[in-house]
């Protein structure tokens, strides 16, 4: 990185993206919805053609939900009746080695619909990215340039400039006070900073073949979301795209015994047909990737005004379908901090606690994808991690008894919802950071966790929504027992004096929201006088159980954390604050 800044830097944004695929749309979509101005450049002319990750978990889902998007991912996902579960077989048209029914059946979504509003869906990258490429251009504060390429940056005192190569050749310098780099495990922002990865950074070596064939004659008894493939001619797992014509096939291959340029598209097409077992199946090959599977995580994840995210931090193993969900989990925990300190409201000081926060969840999530990958090898079940010539007639006995064992790699509700935060942005109970349990999840209101999900019903007939349709973008959320007035009132003069946008609801008969259930003050575990304060990433920052002797003592304490550049306070009371809400 070159050490002295350019003169005269035109024009200015507040942030500038680095990297166009899902974590950097979603950081546009977030910084717009907050009004931050930026500007999101990615080197590729368009969005990803290579259906590359598929998995959009649950909580991602909710994100999705609160930005207005999650009926178009759902509606360009494969269908949930095509999406049932993961199969083990020697290949499509073969033997069955075992099954594992996944959450994605109708029953189960009925059981497990109390976790929140929204079910993890399957919605490949190819068709996911335009749907968030339109988002962020729809946002009137945010510019986005494809086929525009980093080519340098600066850093000074007030920010960055940073120098693109432009799509007709010429080049152009920009300024921003920070920057977000989400240009992947191979993007030029980290390799400029020097930041290190650390971990493994050769689990194995793959291919993805993304392919069309209309394997219904089949599948159509079968609608199976994934199809691990065992025999002697491939071993690999197959993925349902739209769970009939599109779909992958990655295998992995010995760099020993051949090259990249060996997978030709005929002989890739030949690997596919010993995968589906039909030897004459007529199929078109789309593309061809050659990809690592690493796991590795940055040292840090800030370098000045320079914040690292997605790939760009941690590329991470496929087992468990961590890595995009990870990647906007981290943009939505980033980009309403940095909103806060660009409006003046908070000073630069909270911008620490993005790494503080972060990098234990992704520290989690990336063992927790190894030990999904060593789980399945360790039985015999290695798929990406192994390649044919290590498959073994044998294995088979063995893979039947551990594929009941292998449920946490698919269903992952604990991890999903489970994790907190720990940093000087949340009033700590002393409850785990980590999920308990990876398969089930029991909701908390406890600090750092994610607000629990329950139905609520406006006044007067009003709609049915869930908590979680009121936390988003700069909105910081009280929510109160029947009896806790007196926390709103406290709250909306606190956060009125501090400047930061908020809205606070008493739950309860003659309260703003009705507690449609009956089940909010069991589940957020606070008497009818306690009260929770929900930040606008949808994560509980303090919890008060009951009443207090000064709310607005207490209110004002919690407040300044958030808002340290505070604006003089008043002493007048104002009235209570109208909540603002919307189905």
């Amino acid at each position: 990185m070159t050490k002295q800044s350019a003169d005269v830097a035109s024009p200015s944004y507040d942030v500038l993206i680095v990297g166009g695929g899902p974590c950097g749309l979603a950081a546009a979509i977030s910084l717009g919805r907050c009004g931050v101005k930026a500007l999101l450049v990615e080197k590729h002319p368009s969005t990803s053609f290579h259906p590359r990750g598929h998995v959009v978990s649950a909580r991602t889902m909710e994100i999705f939900r609160g930005w207005g998007l999650e009926d178009a991912v759902r509606a360009r996902g494969i269908p949930h009746d095509r999406n049932q579960g993961v199969i083990f077989v020697r290949s499509v048209a073969g033997e069955v080695i075992g099954e594992i029914r996944t959450y994605a059946d109708r029953q189960r979504n009925r059981l497990f619909e109390t976790y929140g509003p929204s079910t993890k869906t399957s919605c490949p990258q190819d068709v996911l990215e335009p749907v968030l490429r339109r988002a962020a251009d729809a946002q009137t504060s945010v510019d986005v340039m494809f086929g525009t390429q980093l080519q340098d940056v600066v850093q000074d005192a007030l920010g960055i400039s940073a120098t693109l190569a432009t799509r007709d050749g010429g080049t152009q310098v920009v300024r921003a006070r920070y920057a977000i780099a989400a240009d992947g495990a191979r993007g030029a922002l980290r390799e400029l900073l020097g930041v290190a990865l650390d971990g493994e950074a050769t689990l194995g070596n793959q291919i993805g073949v993304y392919f069309e064939a209309d394997l219904w004659p089949w599948v159509a008894n079968r609608p199976n979301l994934l199809w691990w493939i065992y025999n002697s001619e491939t071993v690999g797992v197959m993925i349902a795209l739209d769970g009939r014509n599109r779909w992958t096939y990655n295998f992995g291959y010995d760099p020993i015994r051949n090259t990249p340029e060996d997978f030709t598209p005929e002989r890739c097409a030949d690997i596919v047909r010993a995968a589906i077992g039909v030897e004459d199946l007529p199929l078109q090959v789309k593309d061809i990737r050659v990809w690592r599977m690493q796991a590795r995580v940055a040292e840090k994840l800030r370098v000045g005004s320079i914040f690292l995210a997605g790939d760009a931090a941690h590329p991470l193993p496929p087992t468990g379908g961590q890595g995009m969900n990870t990647a906007i989990g981290d943009v939505h925990n980033l980009c309403w901090k940095l909103a806060l300190v660009l409006k003046g409201v908070a000073d630069e000081s909270l911008l620490d606690s993005y790494e503080i926060e972060r990098l234990p969840v992704i520290r989690f999530n990336v063992a927790q994808s190894v030990r999904n990958a060593r789980r399945m090898e360790a039985a015999g079940l290695g798929g990406i991690m192994k390649t044919h010539e290590d498959f073994c007639e044998s294995d088979i006995a063995r893979m039947r008894d551990a594929i009941p064992g292998q449920r946490e790699h698919f269903e992952y509700h604990g991890q999903t919802f489970g994790y907190a935060y720990r940093s000087a942005l949340v009033f700590d109970e002393g409850t785990s950071a980590e999920p308990e349990n990876i398969n089930t999840y029991d909701a908390s209101a406890a600090p750092g966790g994610r607000a629990p999900h329950c139905w609520l019903t406006l006044p007067e007939g009003g709609p049915t929504i869930s908590t979680l349709d009121l936390f988003k973008d700069l909105r910081f959320t009280l929510v109160a027992g029947r009896d806790g007035q007196s926390w709103a009132d406290a709250f909306t003069k606190a956060a009125s004096c501090a400047g930061l946008r908020s809205q606070a609801f008493v739950v309860g008969a003659s309260g703003d929201l009705r507690d449609h259930m009956g089940a909010f003050h069991d589940l957020y575990e606070i008497s009818p006088r306690g009260a929770v304060l929900v930040r606008p990433d949808g994560h509980v920052a303090w919890r008060s159980r009951d009443a207090a002797p000064d709310a607005d003592e207490a209110m004002n304490r919690v407040i300044g954390v958030f808002a340290s550049n505070r604006r003089r306070r008043v002493t007048a009371h104002p009235s209570h604050h109208q909540p603002e809400v919307s189905a």
